[in-house]
């Protein structure tokens, strides 16, 4: 996952549990427990994060979503999924 991917997912963990940046950015962080995410809230860190990077995560996935790493993992691949790939067209020389 691009660091600006994991700043995106630390952003809206902040903004939604209003829990310090630190403690949204352990890997080992147990939503749940650590962060107070609970279902509810779950859903709606999975809907912003869709919103905020053109992606749509299925609920299966979103369904084994336990820590901040999961988080993370599950995101990754699907934005790096939906972005262009650069050219040396893209580029300026």
């Amino acid at each position: 996952m691009s660091g600006q991917t994991a700043v995106v997912v630390e952003d809206v963990l902040v903004r939604i549990t209003g829990r310090p940046r630190a403690a949204c950015e352990r890997q080992e962080a147990v939503l749940e427990k650590d962060l107070g995410v609970d279902s509810l809230a779950l859903l709606e860190v999975v809907e912003t994060l869709q919103e905020r990077l053109g992606i749509t995560v299925p609920d299966e996935v979103t369904a084994r979503i336990r820590t901040v790493a999961d988080l993370q993992e599950a995101v990754g691949p699907l934005v790096t999924a939906v972005s262009p790939p650069t050219t040396s067209e893209d580029t300026c020389s």
